[in-house]
């Protein structure tokens, strides 16, 4: 008995291995690279990356471990709360209290008062390492921002709003991270892509200027500039191509800007009024110049004509809003 029983121990072992190794088959797709020459130029890329990005890894890690011990120190304690808010500390944090569903004071409920720290806390490095993960990839991370804003002393629940200042630690964590470490990995594997791609000319007497020059020169097509043949239309178009009146157009632009960037909540009906009026000047004034560049471009199609008509559609809502 003992004999079958080990037999047929080793005899499901080896179907389980067979039946892992059959798994592997998900990896014969992967063939297909092989024939297809793009997707060999993407597989050598990110292999190639990954042997050199190894320097990025280590200075983004050691970045993340130095805003992890700032964090400790800022925050280590900081982030506990009591279930019941109007309890601050772990002693006050006993027994039980009352609330009421829906916020009805007919449906009390009776629930006990527990002494919680936050999902994610600064108590030592390693979780103020996940913590500031969890800030990196933007996912629930304004929970952890409001919770820190809120902290107050070690082993002291929170108060609302006591360190807003301490959200500068997130911005500038969010800026070098976030944004300036993540487009590095990206922007270097996007030239390690170039410089496999270059490898297809290397033994090419073209370098990589004069291969664009031939590229260019072969592909390039004769532009076409409108003149109008009509004289006093030509002064129209003149003065519409003109750098002086292109400046004259960007200033208005930039002062109908500032103007609606001043309108706030609770402003004076003076302020209102002034702002009103202003809105009017500046669209009439964009009215003239649209008047001016369909006079100047009026025979002519394509780009300006679309561009005219945007301008137009612009100037017209801007004329039903004032």
């Amino acid at each position: 008995m003992n004999k079958v029983s080990i037999a047929s121990h080793t005899r499901s072992s080896a179907i389980n291995v067979v039946k892992i190794l059959r798994v592997l088959r998900v990896l014969r797709p992967l063939r297909a690279i092989n024939r297809a020459k793009g997707l060999k130029h993407v597989v050598q890329c990110v292999f190639v990356a990954i042997r050199t990005i190894g320097n990025i890894v280590i200075v983004t890690t050691l970045l993340q471990f130095m805003f992890a011990c700032i964090g400790v120190q800022l925050f280590k304690g900081k982030l506990y709360s009591c279930t019941d808010s109007s309890k601050q500390t772990e002693a006050e944090c006993k027994g039980k209290f009352i609330t009421y569903k829906d916020g009805e004071v007919s449906q009390p409920m009776i629930n006990i008062r527990n002494w919680e720290n936050s999902k994610f806390d600064f108590d030592n490095v390693l979780t103020a390492m996940m913590a500031l993960f969890t800030v990196s990839t933007f996912e629930g991370w304004p929970e952890l921002l409001y919770r820190s804003i809120d902290s107050h002393l070690e082993d002291v629940g929170p108060i609302y709003n006591h360190r807003v200042e301490i959200s500068i630690f997130f911005i500038i964590y969010i800026i070098i991270i976030a944004f300036f470490m993540m487009n590095i990995f990206v922007g270097f594997v996007i030239v390690t892509f170039q410089e496999q791609g270059e490898q297809e000319y290397k033994n090419c007497e073209l370098d990589k200027n004069q291969r664009q020059c031939v590229e260019y020169a072969l592909k390039a097509r004769p532009l076409r500039r409108y003149i109008p043949k009509n004289k006093y239309q030509y002064k129209v178009w003149y003065v519409v191509n003109s750098t002086y009146f292109e400046y004259l157009m960007f200033v208005l632009i930039l002062l109908n800007t500032i103007c609606l960037a001043m309108q706030h909540y609770g402003q004076s009906c003076l302020f209102k009024e002034a702002m009103n009026i202003l809105n009017m000047l500046f669209t009439g004034l964009f009215t003239v110049e649209m008047v001016l560049k369909l006079i100047a471009f009026k025979p002519k199609s394509g780009y300006e004509q679309m561009l005219s008509g945007l301008e137009s559609q612009f100037v017209l809502g801007g004329s039903f809003c004032s």
